[in-house]
């Protein structure tokens, strides 16, 4: 919207000045109203977005219910169930504030809908596994509360998998892309088995998301048991050498950084140092070999 309102304006100066040029006017009088046209949006502007920030921060502020059915228009479709259910207990237990963390979340639960039913069949003991991680990663009871009450709704709604992946690719940064898919290879990977069609659901969000392949390769190395599980993390093969595995290191710890995601909370920081630390272990690891075979 603030930027319909600055092309609207600027236009509307545009369109004064070329009209006051071709005036009969003096150049004096043509100079002195093409100057006041121009001084008058660049005070209006600030002034009428100031107003209205301030006219924004004092709107009293809505119950549950009525915050969740609002939330809820926003998303089309099965999203717009989840956001209800997700934002109304939210909002009805005192915590207004939409931000980047619940964008997250609400696409999150989608996704991991979508692959806890990818069989056809929604087993209790996969909705304990994707609830009982929440509580692992140090969620509060609260925040365990809204997201299972979320991911109930999720259960119930049929999710397009790459319409979701698309919306949440949308609005968050590529490095939450990363934190989702390392969300979902937590709980694909509960039972210690990758299934097929586990594997065919990772690689469509992988694809939807764009999702670098060595990214991908690096997040799935640290689930799946293979002896060269430290040069994958690293997106390497073995034979690499020490140039190669001080760039790779260099480029994950980069992307990888906890503070790259710490806007979504503490609990989404502390997953991105686990990253981190497995990151740099598999440096050290591959660092000492190269050594030995020198």
């Amino acid at each position: 919207m603030n930027q319909i309102i600055y092309i609207i304006v600027i236009g509307a100066c545009l369109w004064a000045t070329v009209d006051i040029i071709q005036s009969q006017q003096t150049g004096l009088k043509k100079a002195l109203w093409i100057a006041s046209c121009w001084l008058l949006s660049l005070i209006a502007l600030p002034l009428y977005f100031f107003i209205g920030r301030k006219a924004n921060q004092s709107k009293p502020k809505f119950g549950g219910a009525a915050w969740g059915s609002i939330i809820g228009m926003m998303f089309a479709g099965p999203l717009g169930a989840i956001a209800g259910a997700y934002l109304g207990h939210s909002f009805a237990s005192g915590k207004e504030k939409v931000d980047a963390r619940s964008v997250f979340q609400i696409n999150l639960i989608s996704i991991l809908s979508y692959v806890v039913k990818i069989d056809g069949e929604i087993a209790r003991v996969e909705i304990d596994t994707v609830l009982k991680l929440f509580q692992k990663l140090g969620f509060s009871p609260h925040d365990v509360a809204m997201l299972s009450r979320a991911f109930e709704a999720a259960l119930k709604e049929d999710i397009d998998l790459k319409s979701t992946c698309d919306n949440f690719r949308h609005y968050s940064r590529y490095e939450e892309c990363l934190m989702l898919l390392r969300m979902v290879y937590m709980v694909v990977m509960a039972d210690g088995q990758f299934h097929a069609k586990e594997k065919e659901a990772i690689i469509q969000i992988v694809d939807n998301l764009g999702i670098h392949y060595d990214d991908h390769m690096s997040i799935q190395a640290e689930f799946l048991k293979s002896a060269e599980k430290y040069y994958g993390i690293l997106g390497l093969t073995r034979g690499a050498n020490l140039a190669q595995v001080k760039k790779a290191y260099r480029n994950l710890a980069l992307t990888h950084h906890p503070d790259r995601v710490s806007h979504l909370g503490e609990e989404y920081r502390k997953i991105a140092e686990e990253k981190f630390k497995e990151i740099s272990e598999a440096y050290e690891v591959i660092v000492k070999e190269l050594a030995v075979t020198r």
